[in-house]
């Protein structure tokens, strides 16, 4: 599995003026810049650092996917 490619990007490369981040992924132009430079490890880092691979609460998860 470490050689799976993965990436944040969703295709809404936008960088914002302000905070220099991608308005799509929110990564920095330097992150974006380097992607694929990186090691899976580092991108793994980038990706948890942006908030992929957390678990939803589970009573959002009970809500959400509950249906009658």
């Amino acid at each position: 599995m470490e050689n799976l490619y993965v990436t944040p990007c969703i295709g809404v490369c936008t960088i914002n003026k302000d905070s220099r981040k991608c308005e799509g992924c929110n990564r920095s132009i330097e992150e974006i810049s380097n992607w694929s430079k990186y090691t899976h490890e580092e991108r793994m880092i980038i990706m948890r650092k942006l908030g992929y691979g957390k678990r939803r609460s589970k009573q959002r998860r009970t809500s959400t996917n509950i249906r009658k």
